[in-house]
């Protein structure tokens, strides 16, 4: 037993020698954590560079989640070092150039960049065009530019919620007829063109770029995740935001991320208390009537066990059958309430019509009566009760 062990520590140490080696020649950022309103340094690092005669290193960023405030502690043999961010590219910029003679780089720090980070995440990307050449004859050094990241400490939510729309109480779970007629975009679908039904300012409006490659097949629809972060619900107001992200919702009410298997993961931070808001394309939105409990990052919450999990209860929120709560469906004009103008701006517009529309209150690919008189008209006078 013995022997195998130590067979097997020597093949690991051999393996992460030669990873090591494989590197070679190289560029290193590192993946950090930090908490918002920190001011950070991110250090550069080089690996075995030699004879160089150029440096020219081009960081993409996010500046909403990184301010760009300096450099320093830059190696003595590169003093001459210039950093620079160029705003309209959200790039950092690190050049350097020696015309007395080759230089050989540290194989430690090079230098560090200076943020104040404002929370979330942001990757530190190499343009292709980053390149170290070396002197005299300013020939490519081939080099590996290893790419990092800053975030905040990463939390997740395992949360379950379920759809009127959707609910089926001889199974007790959601329909996934969206799905099955392959309904449901791969790309989040917050972000409609405005007018949306006749309004402006829908509440879940969101110009997130993300998508998802294969959708489960238990998937009934996608789902957006706000958290807040507040002392009371009631002060869990929309300048409490900290974190937001379209997820999709499964038959069985999971919330999963977009790798269609994990709890959603957000990268912030709680002062005092994490509430979650769960809005959907047609239902009335909801919020947890309390701060969300949670150790080491991972929270969890079930809104469907009663109206007492949302803020303001039943008179946003529909009872789907004894003992299990859903989402009000029929807010078809994303406005909070459910009302008149839903019927007026919304279904008879879509009225008729297949596909993946705003109208369909019941989620089955077709507007029809039933949208209207089970959904838009029973929960008539409903409104969300989520601060604004």
């Amino acid at each position: 037993m013995k022997k195998n062990y130590f067979k097997f520590l020597i093949t690991m140490i051999s393996a992460l020698v030669l990873t090591i080696n494989a590197i070679g020649q190289s560029v290193t950022m590192p993946d950090i954590t930090a908490n918002a309103g920190e001011s950070i340094l991110v250090p550069v690092h080089t690996q075995d560079l030699t004879n160089v005669a150029v440096v020219k290193l081009y960081i993409y960023i996010d500046p909403t989640v990184l301010t760009y405030t300096g450099v320093t502690n830059v190696w003595p043999g590169a003093a001459t070092t210039l950093v620079n961010f160029i705003p309209s590219q959200s790039m950092i910029t690190v050049q350097f150039f020696s015309l007395a003679g080759g230089v050989n780089f540290p194989n430690d720090k090079y230098l560090d960049l200076q943020f104040t980070f404002n929370g979330g995440y942001s990757d530190f990307t190499f343009d292709p065009a980053s390149v170290i050449q070396e002197y005299p004859n300013l020939a490519t050094i081939p080099t590996t530019f290893v790419e990092g990241s800053v975030s905040s400490p990463s939390v997740n939510f395992n949360l379950t919620v379920f759809l009127e729309g959707a609910y089926d109480s001889n199974t007790n779970q959601m329909k996934t007829d969206l799905y099955n007629f392959g309904m449901i975009p791969t790309g989040q679908p917050f972000n409609p063109t405005l007018p949306y039904y006749g309004n402006n300012d829908p509440e879940w409006y969101y110009d997130g770029t993300e998508n998802i490659a294969t959708l489960p097949t238990n998937a009934v629809d996608w789902v957006f995740v706000q958290l807040r972060d507040a002392a009371t619900a009631a002060a869990a107001t929309e300048a409490t935001i900290v974190a937001e992200k379209p997820c999709i919702l499964l038959n069985d009410g999971s919330v999963v991320d977009l790798d269609g298997v994990s709890n959603p993961q957000f990268y912030t931070s709680f002062n005092e208390g994490a509430f979650v808001v769960i809005y959907h394309r047609n239902h009335l939105g909801i919020m947890s009537a309390n701060a969300v409990g949670g150790f080491g990052g991972s929270y969890a919450y079930n809104f469907s066990t009663g109206s007492n999990k949302v803020a303001g209860g039943a008179a946003g929120y529909t009872e789907l059958e004894a003992g299990v709560w859903g989402m009000s469906s029929g807010d078809l004009n994303a406005d909070n309430m459910i009302d008149s103008n839903d019927n007026l701006t919304a279904w008879s517009i879509d009225a008729a019509g297949r596909g993946y529309l705003g109208s369909d209150a019941n989620l089955n690919a077709e507007v029809n009566n039933p949208d209207k008189n089970d959904f838009v008209i029973m929960n008539q006078g409903k409104n969300a009760g989520i601060p604004q």
